[in-house]
């Protein structure tokens, strides 16, 4: 995609630049200024700063124990910073496969029940189950589907809830590439709907024609790479 930092009289719409002093307006979703994260007095994350607005994808990737989970969690609100700020602009869902979903009820069920919870309109479930192809697994218990559709369904609850922030780990993981693209399908539904969305992912090439920036994390530090 066209990076909107190169075109004239325009902000590019995901930085891992300083933000600390760029105000947080309606078109933002996400602002992390300055923000870190220590476990057991060891830091795993951070100084992060990053700032994503509303429809935007931002894909992150970087080698295992980088902290793209921890990334993710703190974005979300799952985890407080150790230092650092957040502002999050409505409500935000973490989402990874196999995550998150009652086994013991049928997928149709599940998906009715987020949406329930989130307050989102019905057809909303309809138009997820949809773009992530789960149309003849609604009446399947969860806990039997394979890894593959278990992806398809986390991807397919962020897009139920109709979030203003989705964080999405591994949504590709286990996946062919027919799943890949019911996959990034779901992460449409989600950018055309005004979601920012914040992908880790090992494949960032999956979701390069969709991404408004690439970011790197390593040894806890985000830097943009380009889209």
């Amino acid at each position: 995609m066209t990076d909107p930092a190169t075109a004239p009289g325009t902000t590019a719409p995901v930085t891992a630049a300083s933000i600390n002093a760029a105000p947080v307006t309606a078109a933002v979703t996400l602002a992390l200024a300055g923000l870190t994260r220590v476990f057991a007095d060891r830091p795993v994350l951070g100084p992060v700063d990053l700032r994503l607005d509303a429809g935007v994808l931002a894909v992150v990737n970087g080698p295992n124990g980088a902290g793209k989970t921890t990334l993710l969690r703190v974005a979300a609100g799952l985890l407080a910073p150790s230092g650092g700020t957040r502002v999050c602009a409505g409500r935000a869902v973490y989402s990874r496969p196999g995550a998150g979903a009652r086994h013991s009820l049928r997928v149709g069920q599940v998906l009715a029940q987020t949406a329930a919870l989130a307050g989102t309109p019905i057809n909303a479930v309809g138009e997820a189950v949809a773009a992530a192809g789960l149309e003849e697994l609604t009446g399947r218990v969860v806990g039997e589907l394979s890894a593959g559709q278990h992806a398809r369904l986390s991807v397919a609850l962020a897009a139920a809830s109709d979030p203003s922030l989705a964080c999405l780990d591994e949504p590709t993981a286990h996946l062919d590439p027919a799943g890949v693209e019911q996959v990034r399908a779901a992460v449409h539904l989600l950018l055309a709907r005004g979601t920012a969305v914040l992908l880790v992912s090992h494949s960032p090439e999956q979701f390069a024609d969709l991404a408004d920036a690439a970011l790197r994390l390593e040894n806890g530090l985000l830097r943009e790479t380009g889209c």
